[in-house]
């Protein structure tokens, strides 16, 4: 399945780099392969992640999953929601600063709809698209589509090391 997308859809390096702490990425995939509809049908998901920025770092410690509006084809968060997981994670030092969320197919570019739906983006906010309803990959370089809010519109980050799963552990061989 294609994403809907009439606009063309402006590619480019990230600006910065986006740091996930590895414990956040199996409950975002969880998240993602579990949104299904009354009917039982798969429905895309969305996960927000919370964090902090420092510079032009993104550092990604939780993931939230709000209550969302779903459908095989499309996923919807209000305005009141994404304000309670702001307001939960400004209680903990932390912000919304990355979406995440799953398309049916393998194409995992922002939609018109997924530019236009995403609430309070920000310079240099982070959206990753996992593809097959979060069956996909999470990293870029292996299919995710990452994307950032660059000059008051959405990119397609080219440079798939711009996101970095960090380790809970690092062994000492790895360090060297």
């Amino acid at each position: 399945m294609t994403v809907h997308r009439r606009t063309p859809l402006p590619t480019g390096p990230a600006r910065g780099r986006l740091l996930v702490a590895e414990s956040v990425l199996a409950p975002t995939r969880a998240a993602l392969q579990v949104s299904s509809g009354s009917d039982g049908r798969r429905h895309e998901g969305v996960v927000l992640w919370l964090g902090r920025i420092q510079d032009a770092t993104a550092l990604v410690l939780a993931a939230a999953t709000p209550p969302a509006v779903t459908s095989p084809g499309r996923v919807h968060l209000d305005e009141n929601t994404v304000g309670a997981v702001a307001r939960t994670a400004r209680a903990r030092g932390l912000g919304v600063i990355a979406q995440v969320h799953s398309h049916p197919g393998q194409d995992t570019r922002h939609s018109d709809g997924d530019d236009q739906l995403v609430l309070m983006p920000f310079a240099g906010m982070f959206s990753l698209v996992v593809a097959a309803y979060g069956t996909g990959a999470l990293q870029p370089g292996q299919g995710a589509g990452l994307h950032q809010y660059q000059d008051g519109r959405w990119v397609l980050v080219t440079d798939p090391g711009a996101m970095i799963s960090i380790p809970a552990h690092l062994s000492i061989q790895e360090l060297g």
